[in-house]
């Protein structure tokens, strides 16, 4: 895969080897770039930037990448995290033929029937539940208390999109800034080892260490390789 940004000579190119940082000197480049990813991810269309695979087909951005803008308040429980949670509690309770959640739930749904009974009402109500309505009556959740430093959320957001398959793609802007060289070798040996490409957006140049791809945008818009 590699993504293209319509303007300039070179690709990010994404693979098993390395993590890609590019560097954009100018700040309305830097903050412009990174709104756009973020409208595209969200689903907006854009002529922009454009996400390829090794055909030259272009591949939907809000499904193969997922970007941070907050280190210190990752969404673990976002909607679409859950969904993915939900629904392969489901399938593996399905293949298993596992009925005793749907036992549960029968007879829990036929004791609210006789209670409802005692009232000179009329009610309608559900016929059945499916697990994801039991998983959320129980507020199933990712218990993101015990991981304090910045390294264990971004790992813990890793092992999230690797497991269950939401992107393959994490982009992070300035994550230089929070982490040591030592702390940022570490994570880039996670998401390589957990096959998520690590996209790192920075406005200024550091020392080139162990696995990156250094692109750079300089003040003139001139974009090269170091």
């Amino acid at each position: 895969m590699k993504l293209r940004i319509n303007g300039f000579n070179n690709e990010v190119l994404f693979n098993e080897e390395c993590v890609n940082i590019l560097t954009i000197k100018d700040p309305k480049c830097f903050s412009h770039l990174i709104g756009i990813l973020n409208d595209k991810i969200n689903g907006l269309e854009s002529n922009e930037i454009f996400l390829l695979d090794d055909k030259e087909e272009e591949l939907k951005l809000e499904k193969n990448a997922y970007m941070i803008l907050d280190v210190f308040n990752i969404d673990y429980n976002s909607k679409k995290i859950l969904s993915k949670i939900y629904d392969i509690i489901s399938e593996n309770i399905k293949k298993n033929q596992d009925y005793v959640i749907e036992n549960i739930a029968l007879n829990l749904r036929n004791y609210i029937i006789s209670e409802i009974n005692e009232l000179p009402f009329e009610f309608t109500m559900k016929s059945e539940l499916d697990i994801p309505e039991i998983l959320k009556i129980y507020n199933l959740k990712i218990d993101e208390e015990i991981y304090h430093s910045i390294l264990e959320k971004i790992e813990l957001l890793i092992d999230l999109l690797a497991t269950l398959k939401i992107s393959n793609i994490l982009i992070i802007p300035n994550l230089k800034s929070f982490l040591g060289d030592v702390e940022l070798v570490e994570l880039y040996k996670y998401s390589l080892y957990n096959n998520i490409n690590l996209l790192i957006i920075e406005r200024n140049s550091y020392n080139r260490l162990k696995y990156e791809s250094n692109m750079i945008i300089d003040e003139n818009f001139d974009d090269f390789f170091i």
